[in-house]
Formats: structure tokens, sequence, C-alpha cells
């Protein structure tokens, strides 16, 4: 369901800054922005500092691997708007290491990791050490299956929240604003979030 309030219900320095995004990309902003700079006290500021932490910030897996566990936990849930943009997203971030749509070619250890990714995405509660067992033989370390968590865990709340409020993607959204949030490492402007 579309709310209104999430069309226009932003505070000013935000909408300045939606408006100027939008005159400088040539499109308008997109829905998952809009959800961020709306009451950024209750969801945008958090989740965007941990989105640059998680999406760009140091970590085992390359940013294009990260945008492709992105894009897994979309096709997951279905939500055609986040599986359009981590699609582009991984030909951005990635510089060709991975190929969005075959997962053979990318790394073992990201191969090895998916299954797991999914199953504690669709049945949590049957998860196991076996479920690891490959991406163990692999060396993939805790840290790295943890880093790789964290990556499903945000985008199977934005993936819910994008179901919820029924994004849509407009024309020129997907390659101006995934630019935009790579080039920008998926920061807000600290103005905008107050």
């Amino acid at each position: 369901m579309r709310l209104s309030n999430l069309e226009t219900g932003q505070r000013r320095p935000a909408k300045f800054f939606m408006l100027m995004a939008s005159k400088a990309s040539g499109a308008e902003m997109a829905d998952v922005v809009k959800m961020f700079l709306y009451r950024p006290e209750f969801f945008g500021r958090a989740i965007s500092e941990i989105f640059t932490e998680v999406m760009r910030g140091p970590s085992f897996w390359t940013a294009g691997e990260r945008e492709f566990i992105a894009l897994r936990i979309a096709q997951l849930y279905k939500i055609q708007y986040c599986i359009d943009i981590h699609t582009e997203m991984i030909s951005i971030a990635s510089t060709g290491e991975v190929d969005a749509a075959d997962v053979d070619t990318a790394r073992p250890e990201l191969r090895a990791v998916l299954p797991f990714l999914e199953k504690v995405t669709r049945s949590p509660d049957s998860v196991g050490e076996s479920d690891l067992a490959e991406a163990r033989e692999l060396g993939v370390s805790d840290e790295a299956v943890i880093e790789a968590l964290h990556v499903a865990f945000i985008w199977d709340a934005v993936d819910r929240l994008a179901y919820a409020f029924d994004f849509k993607l407009l024309d020129g959204q997907v390659t101006k604003g995934t630019r935009a949030l790579h080039q920008f490492k998926y920061r807000f402007p600290a103005f905008t979030l107050r």
C-alpha cells in the first residue's frame, strides 16, 4: 500500500536534497530513499549507518558479492524493485567479478554460503552447523559468515518494506540511482537525517 507520507512527508532539508538530487540526475528520487528520509529518527538514520558499514565497509566479501547476496534475498521474496536495483548494482560494484545472471561466476566461497543464507531466511529454525560445512571447507571464517548474515538481514528488512509500501521503479532510477548509491557508499548527507 503506497502511503502519501512517503511521497511528501519528509522534512525540509530532506525535501531540498531530494529536489536537487532529482534535478541533477534527471530522475525522480527512488521510493527506498523517500522511505529512509521520512522520519529518519525512527529508521533512516540508523539504517543509513548500518548500510554504509555492511555494504561498503571492510569485509571478506567484495562490494559486488555483497550486492549478490542482496539480490539473492530479493529473489527469495520476489521483490522486482529490489531485484532490478541489485542486478544493476552488481554490474557497477563488482567490476565484472560476478555476473548477476550466473552464480557460477562467483567465488566458490560465495556460492557455498548462499544456501546457508537462503535457509536462514526461509526456515531459520532448521539451520544447523552442517549447513556451513562446504563454506568451512573453503575457509570461510565465522567473521565472514557473520558479515554475510548482516547483509542478508538488512536486505530482508528492506525487501519486506518494499513489498509493504509497494515500491515502484520509474524511468532512470535504476541506472542513475544505483550509481549515486554506489558512489556515496549508501551514505545519505547528514543534514537529511536530522
